[in-house]
Protein backbone atom coordinates (compact mmCIF):
# COMPACT_ATOMS: atom_id res chain seq x y z
CA UNK A 1 0.00 0.00 0.00
CA UNK A 2 1.36 3.73 -1.00
CA UNK A 3 0.84 6.39 1.35
CA UNK A 4 1.13 9.45 -1.16
CA UNK A 5 1.59 12.91 0.45
CA UNK A 6 1.95 14.55 -3.01
CA UNK A 7 4.13 12.67 -4.96
CA UNK A 8 3.94 9.22 -6.13
CA UNK A 9 5.02 6.44 -3.47
CA UNK A 10 6.10 8.58 -0.42
CA UNK A 11 5.23 7.25 2.80
CA UNK A 12 3.38 10.16 4.58
CA UNK A 13 2.35 6.74 7.28
CA UNK A 14 5.44 6.74 8.73
CA UNK A 15 4.80 10.63 10.64
CA UNK A 16 1.06 9.67 11.14
CA UNK A 17 1.62 6.29 12.84
CA UNK A 18 4.63 7.63 14.68
CA UNK A 19 3.03 11.39 15.91
CA UNK A 20 -0.70 10.45 15.95
CA UNK A 21 -0.92 6.71 16.67
CA UNK A 22 -1.99 5.45 13.41
CA UNK A 23 -2.81 7.09 9.81
CA UNK A 24 -5.79 7.20 7.37
CA UNK A 25 -4.82 4.54 5.34
CA UNK A 26 -4.10 1.65 7.10
CA UNK A 27 -7.85 2.49 9.66
CA UNK A 28 -9.38 2.39 6.21
CA UNK A 29 -8.79 -1.33 5.52
CA UNK A 30 -9.65 -1.66 9.63
CA UNK A 31 -13.35 -0.11 8.90
CA UNK A 32 -13.89 -3.12 6.18
CA UNK A 33 -11.64 -6.28 6.81
CA UNK A 34 -10.73 -5.91 11.08
CA UNK A 35 -13.75 -4.99 12.87
CA UNK A 36 -11.92 -5.50 16.26
CA UNK A 37 -9.54 -2.99 14.86
CA UNK A 38 -11.76 -0.64 13.75
CA UNK A 39 -13.80 -0.62 17.21
CA UNK A 40 -10.44 0.10 19.38
CA UNK A 41 -9.12 2.92 17.67
CA UNK A 42 -10.44 5.83 19.60
CA UNK A 43 -13.32 7.86 18.71
CA UNK A 44 -11.84 11.61 18.87
CA UNK A 45 -8.31 12.92 17.67
CA UNK A 46 -6.03 12.45 20.47
CA UNK A 47 -5.43 16.06 21.91
CA UNK A 48 -1.99 16.32 22.11
CA UNK A 49 0.21 14.85 19.33
CA UNK A 50 2.87 11.94 20.29
CA UNK A 51 5.74 13.57 18.82
CA UNK A 52 6.49 16.12 16.36
CA UNK A 53 7.40 15.13 12.71
CA UNK A 54 8.06 16.73 9.50
CA UNK A 55 7.93 15.31 5.74
CA UNK A 56 10.55 17.51 3.75
CA UNK A 57 10.77 17.61 0.14
CA UNK A 58 14.22 18.09 -0.71
CA UNK A 59 15.14 21.06 -3.51
CA UNK A 60 18.00 20.63 -6.06
CA UNK A 61 19.78 23.96 -6.20
CA UNK A 62 21.63 23.66 -9.90
CA UNK A 63 21.49 20.83 -12.30
CA UNK A 64 24.06 18.59 -13.58
CA UNK A 65 25.09 15.00 -13.03
CA UNK A 66 25.50 13.80 -9.47
CA UNK A 67 29.38 13.65 -8.51
CA UNK A 68 29.26 11.98 -5.23
CA UNK A 69 25.65 9.77 -3.06
CA UNK A 70 23.83 12.00 -1.82
CA UNK A 71 24.24 10.98 1.39
CA UNK A 72 22.41 12.15 4.52
CA UNK A 73 23.57 15.41 6.19
CA UNK A 74 25.13 14.76 9.67
CA UNK A 75 23.90 15.92 12.43
CA UNK A 76 20.38 16.10 12.08
CA UNK A 77 18.91 14.16 15.02
CA UNK A 78 15.35 13.73 13.58
CA UNK A 79 16.28 12.46 10.21
CA UNK A 80 14.63 8.90 10.48
CA UNK A 81 14.37 8.35 6.59
CA UNK A 82 16.47 9.93 4.16
CA UNK A 83 15.22 9.26 0.51
CA UNK A 84 17.22 11.34 -2.23
CA UNK A 85 16.15 11.52 -6.36
CA UNK A 86 18.44 11.24 -7.80
CA UNK A 87 21.29 9.52 -4.84
CA UNK A 88 23.63 7.65 -7.34
CA UNK A 89 26.98 9.56 -8.31
CA UNK A 90 26.44 9.96 -12.43
CA UNK A 91 22.82 10.12 -11.92
CA UNK A 92 21.34 13.50 -14.08
CA UNK A 93 20.40 16.05 -11.46
CA UNK A 94 17.10 18.55 -12.34
CA UNK A 95 16.58 21.61 -10.87
CA UNK A 96 13.76 21.61 -8.81
CA UNK A 97 11.33 24.21 -10.37
CA UNK A 98 8.20 22.91 -8.53
CA UNK A 99 6.58 20.66 -6.13
CA UNK A 100 6.56 17.77 -8.60
CA UNK A 101 10.13 17.94 -9.54
CA UNK A 102 11.38 17.73 -6.09
CA UNK A 103 14.64 15.75 -5.32
CA UNK A 104 13.21 13.36 -3.43
CA UNK A 105 11.95 13.63 0.67
CA UNK A 106 13.43 13.68 4.38
CA UNK A 107 11.59 12.34 7.00
CA UNK A 108 12.01 13.93 10.05
CA UNK A 109 10.30 13.04 13.59
CA UNK A 110 11.60 13.90 17.67
CA UNK A 111 9.72 13.97 20.73
CA UNK A 112 10.97 17.84 20.46
CA UNK A 113 9.08 19.58 18.23
CA UNK A 114 12.15 22.40 18.29
CA UNK A 115 14.50 19.68 17.26
CA UNK A 116 12.82 18.79 14.20
CA UNK A 117 12.00 22.39 13.63
CA UNK A 118 16.32 23.01 13.87
CA UNK A 119 16.68 20.30 11.03
CA UNK A 120 14.08 21.34 8.70
CA UNK A 121 15.76 24.62 8.87
CA UNK A 122 19.38 22.85 8.44
CA UNK A 123 18.15 21.15 5.24
CA UNK A 124 16.52 24.41 4.33
CA UNK A 125 20.33 25.79 4.47
CA UNK A 126 22.06 23.39 2.98
CA UNK A 127 19.63 23.50 0.01
CA UNK A 128 19.08 27.19 -0.76
CA UNK A 129 23.39 27.22 -0.55
CA UNK A 130 23.35 24.04 -2.84
CA UNK A 131 25.37 22.00 -0.96
CA UNK A 132 22.73 19.06 -0.75
CA UNK A 133 23.67 17.86 -3.58
CA UNK A 134 27.29 17.62 -5.27
CA UNK A 135 26.97 18.76 -8.48
CA UNK A 136 29.27 18.90 -11.66
CA UNK A 137 26.76 21.37 -13.14
CA UNK A 138 29.48 21.64 -16.59
CA UNK A 139 28.04 18.35 -17.11
CA UNK A 140 24.24 19.67 -17.88
CA UNK A 141 21.47 17.29 -16.79
CA UNK A 142 19.45 15.18 -19.51
CA UNK A 143 16.04 15.04 -19.49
Amino acid sequence: LTRDAGGVGVDFGLLADVCVGHNAYDVTLDAYFDQAAWAALPALPPRALRGAGRLVKLVASEEGVLRAAALPPAGLESLVRWGPEPSEPGEPVALTVDNNSCAGYAWLLHADEAVVAADCAALHELQAAGRLFDVDSASGAES
